[in-house]
């Protein structure tokens, strides 16, 4: 299989706008690399299928940030195959201590164990969810103060299935996980086989697939899918629960904050760069 590899190259003070304008928009991650002789420069690059020709995908790309009033300072696109694709990121994801001795590690990465450590070996095809994003570690160290005493956690957009491998160290002993994207629930499924994990990952939509509740929900998404998403999670979340949602970077805030004060409080928030996470609480009606 082929690719369309899109460079872009933008201001460094541009990459959490572009990063977030696309990271839903293709299906395998975006790789940050540094620009010879220029600190003020970043260049980005995302992977487009073979739907389109190199020279479509530069139009699209460019119609997309001018519309965002993003400034680029150069756009090329080149066809690679997939092991290029596969190894182009893998060099960047180290392993990394997401809590106190649990270590998040890349199956394609070495590390020494030291005593106490807690190894989750994470094989991904995408560069997200290998523990190396801030909105990943927020979440986690939020469900460590506010969620470890749950009994059932679910997390919605699962993707690799590294948030319920973080539920499963903290002690919490039911873990579910839905994405909508099959691709992603058979990668949380080899990701909890691989760490003897047991969990239920389902493919399909949160409200008509996943039928009970939980006492803490994760939702690490982004402001689109979290505005539709948080009327159907509060039927989701029991009495008492507490939902973790991430995903919400600055110039999105205001944005999202009417969805939240309608049906929630609260609880905590933790900032991790240009990345905002809370914890919430269901207003009592």
């Amino acid at each position: 299989m082929k690719w369309i590899e899109i460079s872009i190259t933008v201001k460094r003070v541009a990459t959490d706008e572009v990063t977030t304008l696309f990271s839903d928009y293709t299906d395998n991650g975006i790789v940050e690399e540094e620009v010879a002789d220029s600190s003020d420069l970043i260049m980005l690059k995302l992977y487009g299928n073979m739907s389109k020709s190199e020279d479509e995908w530069i139009d699209e790309i460019q119609s997309i940030l001018k519309d965002a009033h993003i400034s680029v300072e150069s756009i090329m696109a080149t066809t690679i195959d997939e092991q290029d694709w596969y190894t182009s990121w893998q060099q960047y994801i180290e392993p990394t201590e997401i809590l106190p001795n649990i270590i998040i590690k890349p199956a394609w990465k070495s590390y020494d164990i030291r005593p106490n450590d807690k190894v989750i070996e994470i094989d991904s095809q995408l560069s997200f969810g290998t523990g190396a994003h801030e909105t990943t570690r927020s979440c986690a160290k939020l469900m460590n103060i506010y969620g470890k005493h749950a009994t059932t956690c679910l997390d919605i957009g699962t993707g690799t299935g590294i948030l319920l491998l973080i539920a499963h160290q903290l002690g919490i002993p039911t873990l579910v996980g839905i994405d909508i994207d099959a691709s992603a629930v058979e990668q949380a499924q080899h990701n909890c086989k691989q760490n003897n994990v047991l969990a239920h990952i389902i493919c399909g939509n949160l409200d008509s697939d996943f039928t009970g509740t939980a006492d803490l929900i994760m939702a690490n998404l982004t402001v689109d899918p979290l505005k539709l998403l948080l009327p159907v999670i509060g039927r989701k979340l029991s009495t008492q629960g507490i939902l973790i949602i991430s995903g919400i970077i600055d110039e999105r805030y205001d944005e999202i904050m009417p969805y939240i004060k309608r049906h929630w409080r609260i609880k905590a928030e933790d900032v991790n760069g240009s990345w905002h996470t809370f914890v919430l609480e269901q207003l009592m009606t």
